[in-house]
């Protein structure tokens, strides 16, 4: 099958170099994963150009995982649209599901609609606003619609008025955009990858952000420095456990709420969701990642991806976790090719040599069902600017 590999290939300075440096990562892993299981890819860097260089092409399927247009992750469902206006079909969420979970307060609206514990909050578009007096010290100030833990820092918990404002002042002149106050849930930090579609979605072994070697005195979130940034005292201060120690009780209830959370959302193919713990254990929804990271570990001095790391923790490794993904999108579209991936022991052989097995893939005719044949294909690789 010939895949479109949607990504980006930032070439300019940013002030998040690091997030874009791991953007850049994941779509040359998937385009690795997908050439050794016998596919053809073009890579596209999307931008002003990519529609009519997809309208003019002869892929069969796009893998996107393009975060960014112009730099914004605010454009990120319009890449969404933009196959679906040409009828491609594509691997994860939709536009609608990615335009509302890059929303965090539609989000907590839609949860609470249903029930669902998430923290208590308030918007604020002016530091003047008064807060609510329900809400309660300390508080966590984030903005509404960022991804990638940008505009949460070491400093965003904050514990008295003059803290909030200054906080709230911050994050309106840095992002230009409304936001978003929470009460801060002081507990454990959990996240929830879920693979599949409807009721065959599962749930990968839960992860714990660890603050075991945490600087005193400050307060612990999972923030900018302490996901991206190596030289600060939050990076070093932080690991991630799976499967995270949890009483049983409590692990089913978190993923049951997770799938929960998937499915209210519309998530398609795979997704993550984020939790606080409370001290008294009470889960509650931080957001909902659709499309979320899953870019491969490649060193000890980097923070994982947490899917990734969770599907080798349940004995995927990380290739066969990118099949998953597109296969569970060639299911959910109907189509009829199934890669066919061999156990992770037969990648060596018993004497610690590479081994090099086949990597077949099976065609089923549509006319025939019962007719299929297996074959082994050349890897053709384009890449398009």
């Amino acid at each position: 099958m010939k895949v479109a590999i949607l990504s980006n290939l930032f070439k300019k300075e940013s002030d998040f170099k690091e997030v874009e440096d791991d953007l850049m990562e994941v779509g040359n892993s998937v385009k690795h994963a997908l050439e050794t299981a016998g596919h053809q890819t073009v890579f596209f860097d999307v931008n002003e150009t990519t529609f009519e260089q997809l309208r003019n092409s002869d892929v069969e399927f796009a893998f996107n995982v393009c975060e960014r247009f112009n730099g914004s992750s605010l454009f990120e469902p319009h890449i969404a649209s933009m196959l679906e206006l040409l009828n491609i079909p594509y691997t994860g969420s939709g536009p609608l599901t990615l335009a509302t979970c890059i929303n965090k307060v539609r989000v907590k609206e839609i949860l609470m609609h249903h029930g669902i514990l998430t923290p208590n909050y308030q918007v604020f578009y002016s530091r003047n606003k008064k807060l609510d007096p329900e809400l309660k010290f300390p508080l966590i100030v984030k903005p509404v619609c960022m991804d990638n833990s940008i505009g949460i820092t070491d400093d965003s918990v904050v514990h008295d008025e003059e803290e909030l404002k200054y906080r709230i002042s911050y994050i309106l002149r840095t992002y230009d955009q409304p936001a978003l106050v929470e009460e801060f849930i002081d507990g454990k930090e959990i996240t929830v990858g879920v693979l599949g579609n409807g009721r065959t979605a599962t749930v990968l072994p839960i992860s714990e952000v660890l603050f075991k070697n945490w600087p005193e005195g400050r307060d612990m979130i999972y923030s900018y420095e302490a996901k991206w940034l190596k030289e600060t005292d939050s990076w070093r201060g932080v690991s991630i456990e799976c499967p995270a120690e949890l009483p049983k009780y409590q692990e089913y209830r978190i993923k049951r709420i997770a799938l929960q959370v998937y499915s209210i959302l519309g998530c398609r193919d795979y997704g993550r969701i984020d939790f606080r713990l409370s001290n008294e254990g009470v889960p509650y929804v931080l957001e909902m990642n659709p499309n979320p990271g899953i870019s491969p570990v490649l060193s000890d001095d980097e923070q994982p991806d947490f899917i990734p790391c969770a599907a080798v923790k349940s004995g995927m490794t990380y290739d066969g976790l990118i099949l998953k993904i597109f296969n569970e999108a060639l299911e959910r579209n109907n189509l009829t090719i199934k890669v066919m991936t061999l156990p992770k022991t037969s990648s060596t052989t018993h004497s610690g040599e590479q081994a090099n097995p086949e990597i077949s893939i099976e065609i089923k005719s549509e006319s025939s069902p019962n007719d299929s044949s297996k074959k082994n294909s050349k890897i053709d690789t384009d890449i398009v600017l």
